[in-house]
């Protein structure tokens, strides 16, 4: 998981990560956003058409294996599944492409549709504005849409995970045998439908509520799996900004299954050959750099959260005492 080779954009991704640390306070040993998380474990499988949009093996084989990491957000790693800032909350899934993992593809996903800004510059000026190093006016002067978002984006709480609805903020593309590319967007969407609450009713929840369900599901005997179909919202390139993470698609859009994502169980800090140590080292990466079958748009955030999450990580690596030389593609979330 190589940095990105522009430079300019390499600092400014410095300054975002030193700016999320300082608004949290969050120390070096935690992900200075979505700190607060679980790891688990689980099996894809493609759906009958997914092969005839892409070359990719995930939609060729039977079954992949998979890791992946429910979160909450913000820096802090205690905050309450009922504060109204765990909303977004996110969902990263890594597949397993290899027998030691070292080889993989990474879908990042949160609860949000769709981004406030559409540039890595334009985030780390909210940060700024949040530790009042810029006023409100001018961070509604050069980046507008953040007030319509932080007006129009009021957050709902999920009753449990596995009634979750999560999306991917950037268009990747679907490459086919035949050479055609069908530009996308994520959604995962749970079988038994999308159940929320307002603030209100968290009230009566307890603050762990969404992690505690996660793991009485899991722990379960037999577990209670979390599903959820990987739905692809197909992009009108007439008419879908490709390259713009707060640009909204249309709802009328066609939505293509590529498959079923199933979770059952946890992966727990005392497992491995070194307990914790695989875990404290994951990065996950925003660029499906060893998919074949699957690529990206020119979405300029894409290039910056992938130079966030590598520094960020491997700032959190060497705090864990987990640093060390990768093989080529290992970075084994946020």
């Amino acid at each position: 998981m190589p940095l990105p080779e522009n430079q300019e954009l390499n600092a400014v991704a410095d300054d975002l990560v030193a700016t999320i640390r300082e608004a949290f306070g969050t120390p070096k040993h935690t992900r200075p956003v979505h700190a607060r998380g679980q790891l688990t474990k689980g099996t894809f499988v493609p759906s009958p058409g997914a092969k005839y949009l892409s070359k990719a093996p995930i939609f060729e084989k039977p079954s992949t294996d998979l890791l992946a990491r429910f979160s909450c957000d913000t820096g802090f790693s205690d905050i309450a599944d009922t504060h109204k800032d765990s909303n977004p909350r996110g969902l990263a899934i890594r597949f397993l492409l290899s027998e030691d993992g070292h080889t993989h593809f990474d879908l990042i996903t949160n609860t949000a549709i769709g981004f406030a800004v559409d540039r890595g510059e334009g985030f780390l000026a909210m940060f700024k504005h949040a530790l009042g190093k810029i006023t409100e006016e001018q961070l509604h002067k050069d980046w507008p849409f953040v007030a319509w978002y932080q007006r129009n984006r009021k957050p709902l709480w999920p009753m449990s995970f596995a009634s979750e609805q999560w999306h991917g903020i950037h268009a990747f593309s679907l490459d086919g045998h035949d050479g055609k590319r069908t530009f996308f967007r994520t959604r995962l969407v749970p079988p038994q439908g999308v159940m929320k609450m307002g603030e209100e009713e968290t009230k009566e929840k307890k603050g762990t509520y969404l992690f505690d369900n996660l793991e009485e599901r899991l722990t379960a005997n037999p577990p209670k799996p979390i599903v959820y179909n990987w739905m692809a919202q197909i992009a009108d390139p007439a008419v879908d900004n490709l390259n713009d993470s707060s640009s909204e698609w249309p709802e009328d859009r066609e939505f293509v299954h590529l498959g079923t994502f199933t979770f059952d169980r946890l992966w727990t800090m005392n497992e491995g050959e070194v307990p914790g140590r695989d875990q404290q080292r994951i990065i996950f990466d925003p660029k499906p750099r060893y998919m074949e079958g699957i690529g990206i748009s020119d979405d300029p955030i894409i290039e910056m959260r992938t130079s966030v999450y590598l520094k960020s990580g491997l700032i959190r690596r060497e705090a864990n005492g987990v640093a060390g030389r990768d093989t080529p593609g290992h970075c084994v979330g946020r």
